[in-house]
């Protein structure tokens, strides 16, 4: 599912694209019909407008390369609850049902086996408890990488409606001779202005992001370390045991 927050900015892009053909058919109307003695407009009109022409390229490079990688919140979150669903709570069921005080194993055996058991477990269980904690940090981490594209999309659609405003009035002054030149600078601080806050997002968009990959590679980190610390069963020990279970039929196994 699209993002509703980016076909809003895409909107807004569009009302951006139909002000600024709308502000150049009145400005070559205008423009049509001045008299002789204000054929200088036109010459200073045409300087602006080249200085208009380099703006929308860039604005457009800039805007276009964005809705081709507008990212997915959405999918982050799922992803962050796949996570936490499917993988923390399943192991913190898992490690509450063999801790040593849910099981009779601690009651029942005895011996070297039951001894080395007991030395197992625990941590075991600990180590699936903190597969969970890891979990809900990767919850946590997607959940706000998918906030900032939210929050970037955000300002995006601020920041071509606030464009759009000044367009209107642009093409309001532009219907005028005298008011043409101070028309077309007004569209190229416009557009100047809005590239500035484009490109602030974008720098304050990478940093954050550049923030959660160092969270992505420690808790990947963490992951590394839970298979590395597991605790291997000590079976040699564990081939010794004797059960006691009041039925008379108590067993060993020497080794």
């Amino acid at each position: 599912m699209t993002n509703p927050l980016v076909v809003q900015a895409k909107g807004n892009a569009d009302e951006v694209d139909r002000a600024i053909r709308r502000f150049f058919d009145v400005v070559n109307t205008t423009l049509s019909w001045v008299p002789a003695p204000l054929k200088w407009v036109i010459e200073k009109v045409q300087d602006g407008i080249r200085v208009v022409n380099v703006r929308i390229a860039e604005f457009w490079d800039r805007v276009n390369q964005l809705f081709e990688q507008p990212g997915d919140s959405d999918r982050l979150r799922q992803v962050g609850t796949g996570w936490v669903e499917q993988v923390g709570d399943k192991l913190g069921d898992i490690a509450g049902t063999i801790a040593l005080d849910k099981m009779r194993t601690n009651v029942e055996w005895e011996g070297r086996a039951a001894r080395a058991y007991t030395a197992t477990v625990p941590p075991q269980s600990a180590l699936l408890t903190g597969v969970k904690d890891v979990a809900n940090q990767m919850r946590a981490s997607l959940n706000s990488l998918a906030n900032s594209i939210d929050a970037f999309w955000i300002a995006m659609g601020v920041a071509l409606a606030t464009f759009v405003v000044a367009a209107v009035g642009a093409i309001a002054a532009a219907c005028t001779v005298v008011g043409t030149p101070a028309a077309v600078a007004a569209i190229a601080g416009g557009l100047a202005a809005a590239i500035g806050v484009i490109g602030a997002t974008i720098m304050a968009l990478e940093s954050h992001t550049n923030t959660i990959e160092t969270e992505q590679n420690a808790i990947v980190q963490k992951i590394h370390d839970i298979g590395r610390e597991w605790t291997m069963p000590n079976t040699a020990d564990m081939s010794d045991a004797s059960v006691t279970d009041g039925d008379g039929s108590d067993w060993k196994i020497d080794s």
